[in-house]
């Protein structure tokens, strides 16, 4: 893959929809990574975590109005939001992986709380697409 390939697939993973700037500027943080990590596959983790960091910041202004601190975890913030309707419910019975949202938290514990993976640029840019696309979800495009 050349550069400029690369470059293009993470400029078209952007938000889409009406989140606070600093969430946007948050995500533009984990794709500028993901740019750098061309050069040092090593960062499409750090982009990732980003991202994910980024989704984590809308859910505290979706829920919040604000980014400041909450109380509890990543797993509290995506129970509150699904409980509040900005997330879609769980599919009762479902096994987690299965749901969308809980394959992001699997996800996102899975690197946050160390590993030596080394992910691919086409596995680092599905996840960071996700995050957008859950983004775009809680603040979407005013039309």
């Amino acid at each position: 893959m050349a550069f400029r390939d690369h470059h293009t697939g993470i400029v078209d993973v952007g938000l889409k929809g009406t989140p606070p700037t600093e969430v946007q500027k948050a995500f533009d943080r984990a794709r500028s990574v993901m740019i750098y990590a061309f050069f040092d596959y090593d960062l499409f983790v750090v982009g990732e975590i980003q991202a994910f960091g980024a989704f984590e910041l809308a859910l505290k202004f979706r829920l919040n109005g604000h980014g400041g601190a909450t109380r509890g975890t990543l797993r509290n913030l995506f129970d509150q939001a699904r409980k509040a309707g900005a997330l879609p419910p769980i599919v009762s019975g479902s096994i987690p992986i299965a749901d969308p949202v809980e394959a992001l938290i699997v996800l996102r514990n899975g690197l946050s709380h160390g590993n030596a993976d080394v992910h691919t640029p086409g596995m680092a840019l599905d996840v960071v697409a996700a995050c957008a696309d859950w983004i775009d979800f809680l603040f979407p495009k005013i039309v």
